[in-house]
């Protein structure tokens, strides 16, 4: 009698089942398994410097060149490359090796691996507030790459990894289906009967974390500065989940990110032409100088600064005092005999300042002091609407 012998079965006729594999007979993805950073290794026969980048490319499956242009680009940036490279190099080891440098040399032990993904954590954290410190350089990376990547993972990778998952399960050998003691029939039961596995959230979690870390970093960053804009923590969120979502793509489990990165991808796009989340009226009426802050910011509707109420205007000299405004009017008044020096721009609309008009798109119109005196400087600048400067 012939035999019909599948590949996921041992030929033993003792009715028991074969553990599954936690990776196909061709080396490909195993949804069941889930990689982590710990996994990563830095390669010793592809190396330039330590092999950081091409391990990584390795272990996301991409092109080395790829990621040595990303530790290129984000060098040129803040230096956040060199972080990234230097903390990898440090916290991972080399193929072959159970240790990492870092295990070397501080004797690790079995906290090794755990220390691995706070430091990478850490370090992916320092290379964000780098970026972020770079006067919001990173603006010019084509965020809408994100949202493209998350639905490429939604309607390709993860149909693909659907498909090969529907492979036929191997039914358990019955002994009532033939006496021979050499013969094993096996029966295909349809993907659709086999039982779903569910998927894991722990790639999420570890992102999201990660993305809380981040953005509280770069709030302490810019509380320092005395410039904290809600667009840098949305890219900071943004680019770390990019980030999950690449690593998804090996790893699976990446699903719930998708939704978060559009949201966050839509967010920054509406962010990129407000300043400031608030809507409406905005009416800034202090008292004295010190009440004057450096940055005024404001999303849609009217921006009022009004200084004619400041007791001590002579304490304004020499001072800047930046508006950002998204869409709506911006309207400053200045008491008399105070020397002002205006610097106002807008992307479309109309500017009005002492008296002098423009309008259009792309407007700009300046303003010095009379006197060449130190005087309060006004920088202004809006997306849409109109700008008025008045004496009163």
């Amino acid at each position: 009698m012939d035999s019909a012998v599948d590949l996921g079965h041992d030929g033993n006729m003792n009715g028991t089942q074969e553990t599954p594999r936690t990776e196909g007979p061709d080396g490909s993805f195993d949804p069941q398994r889930l990689r982590t950073i710990t996994d990563m290794r830095r390669s010793k026969d592809d190396r330039l410097l330590g092999g950081v980048c091409a391990g990584a490319a390795r272990y996301l499956n991409i092109d080395p060149v790829i990621v040595r242009v990303v530790i290129a680009a984000l060098t040129i940036i803040g230096f956040a490359g060199i972080i990234i490279y230097a903390s990898a190099w440090f916290l991972l080891p080399a193929e072959g090796d159970d240790k990492s440098t870092a295990a070397d040399w501080f004797n690790l032990g079995k906290n090794e691996e755990k220390i691995r993904v706070i430091g990478l954590a850490v370090a992916g954290v320092l290379a964000a507030v780098a970026v972020i410190g770079n006067n919001g350089t990173p603006w010019g990376i084509p965020w809408f790459l994100v949202p493209l990547g998350a639905l490429y993972y939604l309607f390709v990778v993860r149909p693909r990894r659907r498909r090969e998952g529907s492979d036929a399960v191997d039914h358990p050998y019955d002994p009532a289906l033939g006496p021979a003691a050499d013969t094993a029939v096996i029966t295909k039961v349809p993907a659709s009967t086999a039982p779903r596995q569910r998927g894991s959230w722990a790639l999420t979690v570890l992102t999201l974390s990660i993305a809380a870390i981040a953005v509280a970093a770069t709030r302490i960053y810019g509380d320092l500065h005395g410039d904290t804009s809600w667009t840098n923590l949305i890219a900071v969120m943004l680019g770390v989940v990019a980030v999950g979502l690449l690593v998804g793509t090996v790893v699976g489990h990446g699903s719930p990110l998708i939704a978060l990165g559009i949201v966050l991808a839509l967010a920054l796009a509406v962010s990129s032409l407000l300043p400031a989340a608030s809507l409406g009226t905005q009416q800034r009426v202090p008292s004295d100088a010190a009440q004057v802050d450096r940055t005024y910011r404001h999303g849609i509707g009217l921006l009022t600064i009004d200084l004619t109420d400041v007791s001590d205007p002579d304490q304004l000299l020499g001072r800047t005092v930046r508006l950002r405004s998204g869409i709506g009017q911006t309207k400053v008044l200045v008491p008399t005999g105070l020397d002002v020096e205006i610097d106002s721009r807008l992307d479309a609309g109309q500017i009005s300042v002492f008296g002098r008009q423009v309008d259009g798109t792309d407007n700009e119109l300046d303003v010095s002091a009379a006197t060449g005196r130190p005087a309060l400087t006004v920088d202004i600048r809006q997306r849409v609407g109109t700008i008025e400067v008045v004496r009163q």
